[in-house]
């Protein structure tokens, strides 16, 4: 048949690599195809003199070249090769945990690197623990030369535990909306009641972990440490424990959550649709869930958590852990809010409020006498603080604090609220008992002279007699709070973890104190504002968005 003709030829060259490898020149040559030029010795013992390979028989070379298997064949040994070789650089943690590999590659002439490479130079670095042959094989495949590739890890202790106890309902319920990086804060989602059915299995006792040794990547044992703890599952109201005291179911329908000493209750519910005529005032020792609005005039007291779905008018809400206004609160100068845990809320707007943990709310916080001993928070798309007064233990975020028509607005904070009350009632109190002392000294004066001009009247006469009875107690009083104001005084300190953080701007009227250190507000307002409590006086810098402060929150008891 004519060469030329016919339905395929294989005309591939033959082809030869003479390379490096453990103090040997190894040949490799792969055999042509059927139409193809075969490898001549010539070009094998020229590649060994540009390599300064040592001479070999011709004859060596030719029987390597005609059986052709494909594989590499030892050809003389050649030490003087090793410096083609490819180089590791292995780096062991301090801690004996990680190793690090790094492959420098070969030069041409050179072996690439293998698996019995790594494995040998592992070996002698004294690793011999923890090594992943999966990163090893990754490492040669694609040829990751020059980076660090972690391709060994040591086994770090299992340290035995005690029995510990797994919850089946959350236990931090709106924790995570206190630990926020100050995202909007979605009050739809937030929930502090979580219902349980009776006979529904609420907590069990875990058997306890055995304590199983480490090892680091040299073979050191690192030992397992044993916890001896006794731990026992206690449950609380409404809850019953299993025969072997590992399983806590609840006894009645209701809200689950930890007491204070950590045991599981379960407390009663009242759910309603709304709080008016046809339910009337609400008083429970457990948590109250309104589905819809508070009425004006009524009142809602729970020993739990209040939750309300919707609006809330001129009403009174006092709840002995968390308050939860879905919507918001307007009390037309009458309502009121009271609670021994976190306040939220979507807005607030003519109210007493006195929270005793923190408060969060959406939007704003308007004409309003607040009293919050933790934080108070406002992260909203408005989150302003208009007008009203504001006495905060902890720190004030928000984004405005007054408003363009420079209505007074009042906030005092890193002070404990109780202590900060007590200095300005005695203060109020030192000065209405000293306005009371001059006005009976004029009033004494008057009479004494109506009866120098001869106006001797027995109702006079009484009447001097009783000022000058009051006198005493008056100046007493005085007295007493001559010291007492002073004493408070110096125990203001605003804590310097205290701080306020307004986003967009000041407002002039607003006035803002740290215990007795007081921040002018500039006549154009101020803004992107960070104030903290200093040694001489106020710190004063700059909001950035990219790197905000950060405020501590304990985590609420639910």
């Amino acid at each position: 048949m004519n060469p030329g003709m016919g339905s395929s030829r294989d005309a591939t060259d033959g082809r030869f690599t003479l390379f490096y490898r453990d103090g040997w020149a190894h040949l490799t040559v792969e055999p042509p195809g059927e139409f193809g030029r075969p490898v001549y010795p010539e070009e094998v013992e020229n590649r060994m003199k540009l390599l300064e390979v040592p001479k070999v028989r011709r004859r060596t070379i030719e029987e390597i070249i005609n059986a052709a298997q494909g594989t590499p064949e030892p050809l003389t040994e050649w030490p003087a090769g090793k410096y083609l070789s490819a180089t590791y650089r292995i780096e062991i943690s301090d801690d004996e945990m990680e190793v690090y590999l790094t492959v420098h590659p070969p030069k041409k002439g050179g072996a690439p690197p293998g698996r019995a490479d790594i494995d040998r130079e592992l070996g002698n670095a004294g690793v011999v623990s923890g090594v992943d042959h999966d990163a090893v094989t990754a490492l040669l495949a694609e040829r990751r030369y020059g980076v660090p590739v972690l391709v060994a890890s040591g086994t770090p202790p299992t340290h035995g535990t005690s029995r510990k106890i797994t919850y089946r309902f959350n236990t931090n319920r709106g924790k995570p909306y206190l630990e926020m990086e100050f995202g909007r804060i979605n009050l739809k989602e937030l929930n502090f009641i979580e219902h349980c059915k009776e006979n529904e299995l609420l907590a069990e006792l875990l058997p306890p972990v055995p304590p199983v040794n480490g090892e680091t990547v040299t073979g050191r044992v690192l030992p397992a440490e044993t916890e001896t703890r006794e731990v026992q599952l206690n449950g609380g109201a409404n809850t019953r424990l299993s025969s072997d005291r590992t399983q806590l179911y609840a006894t009645c329908d209701g809200n689950v959550r930890l007491d204070e000493h950590r045991r599981v209750v379960v407390e009663p519910v009242v759910q309603v649709r709304n709080v008016n005529y046809e339910t009337g005032n609400i008083y429970f020792d457990g948590s109250v869930v309104v589905e819809g609005h508070v009425a004006d005039g009524f009142i809602v007291e729970a020993g739990g958590d209040i939750q309300v779905g919707k609006g809330v008018g001129k009403a009174r809400l006092q709840a002995g852990r968390n308050i939860l206004l879905k919507t918001g609160m307007n009390g037309n100068g009458e309502g009121e809010l009271e609670c021994d845990g976190d306040l939220f809320s979507r807005y607030i707007e003519s109210c007493q409020v006195a929270c005793r943990g923190n408060i969060l709310v959406e939007e704003a916080i308007m004409h309003s006498q607040v009293t919050v001993w933790k934080h108070c928070v406002l992260n909203g798309r408005r989150s302003e603080i208009i007008a009203g007064s504001l006495i905060v233990g902890g720190s004030v975020w928000c984004k405005k604090l007054g408003n363009l028509n420079e209505v007074r607005t009042r906030v005092a904070l890193g002070v404990p609220p109780d202590l900060l009350l007590e200095y300005r009632n005695a203060k109020h109190g030192l000065e209405t008992q000293q306005e009371k002392l001059n006005d009976t000294e004029d009033k004494l004066e008057k009479l004494k002279r109506a009866l120098r001009e001869g106006h001797n009247d027995e109702r006079v006469t009484h009447a001097i007699r009783q000022l000058e009875e009051s006198l005493p107690e008056i100046n007493s009083e005085i007295s007493t709070l001559r010291h007492r104001v002073p004493e408070l005084r110096e125990q203001l300190r605003a804590s310097k973890d205290s701080m306020l953080v307004v986003e967009d701007t000041i407002f002039r009227g607003a006035a803002i104190t740290f215990a007795t250190q007081e921040y002018h507000v500039p006549d154009k307002g101020a803004r992107k504002t960070i104030l903290r409590p200093g040694e001489r006086g106020l710190i004063e810098s700059g909001f950035d968005a990219r790197n905000k402060p950060t405020l501590q929150f304990e985590t609420p008891d639910n």
